[in-house]
């Protein structure tokens, strides 16, 4: 009669250490704290609304980071987290001659020469010698942000392993680098000897430093963006999870200095010499980012 007791209390407590066993799995894979890896393939583009500009295709990018989830309720959580992403973009310039040409100059070291004495400069005025200008056509960026998405997440219950989420919230972002490869209609040198510019044909330069040691030649380091998606997250096992999901991500913020400090175009003035304005600048940097990574 003991034995049968026995045996039965230790059927009632496997059952029930079972019970609480599997109930512990499920909280454990929606504890308060996650935290998880991506990895984020990632066609990028350009928009402008500068009619002097012509943003012109889509290049692939690619990020990868680390997430983590805080917990408010059974379908809501705050994702954050931080990451590196490589992105680009390509424009070209209007040129029309004797109206807007864009012009810059590149000291013996390769970094850019900002021009002085303000606006309408005379047509010496930013040229050197040991100085090399360039007429530009075309220019794609890589950069490198550093970035921190700021995403209210919401998801269903979990069905079979298998729930689904939906996110909407913003990103700020660093620019760590940025280099460009700019192709050029001609470019002009100066003796030390001569006064007047030797002219050679049009080319391309590449990896051209946007932000070298005398300043940087883009503008604002700092982004901020609209980062909105959906997704599906699958457990593997354990508190260990699978995620997929696609967001779309526009920045707020333009890329470029609004007026640049080193690109200038030219125009003729009366017909005699030519004048010199800082060029008006508006790039925003959109993405969609496939996400792929493991939560734990």
């Amino acid at each position: 009669m003991n034995t049968k007791k026995l045996l039965f209390a230790c059927s009632v407590l496997a059952l029930c250490g079972g019970k609480i066993i599997g109930q512990t799995t499920d909280d454990n894979f929606d504890k308060k704290f996650r935290f998880g890896l991506r990895i984020t393939p990632q066609p990028t583009w350009f928009s402008t609304s500068d009619k002097n500009i012509t943003a012109k295709g889509t290049k692939f990018g690619f990020g990868f980071g680390l997430n983590m989830e805080f917990k408010f309720s059974k379908v809501a959580c705050l994702l954050t987290g931080i990451g590196g992403d490589f992105e680009g973009g390509k424009y070209t310039y209007k040129n029309t001659p004797g109206t807007y040409q864009v012009y810059y100059e590149l000291d013996e070291t390769g970094e850019f020469i900002k021009p002085v004495n303000g606006l309408n400069l005379p047509s010496n005025a930013i040229t050197k010698t040991t100085n090399t200008g360039y007429l530009v056509k075309e220019r794609t960026y890589k950069t490198t942000y550093v970035t921190i998405p700021v995403i209210l997440k919401l998801s269903t219950s979990e069905y079979n392993g298998l729930k689904y989420f939906g996110m909407f919230g913003g990103e700020i972002a660093f620019r760590a680098k940025a280099l460009a490869t700019d192709s050029y209609y001609e470019s002009y040198t100066y003796g030390k000897d001569t006064t007047a510019a030797v002219v050679t044909s049009g080319g391309s330069m590449e990896k051209l430093n946007l932000g070298g040691t005398k300043g940087d030649a883009l503008g604002g380091a700092f982004r901020a963006g609209l980062n909105v998606g959906a997704g599906a997250e699958y457990r593997l096992g354990g508190t260990t999870s699978v995620f997929v999901n696609i967001n779309y991500f526009r920045s707020f913020t333009n890329a470029l200095r609004s007026e640049s400090d080193y690109l200038v175009y030219k125009t003729t003035v009366s017909g005699k010499d030519k004048s010199y304005n800082f060029i008006k600048q508006n790039l925003i940097y959109n993405a969609i980012r496939i996400n792929i990574g493991l939560m734990f």
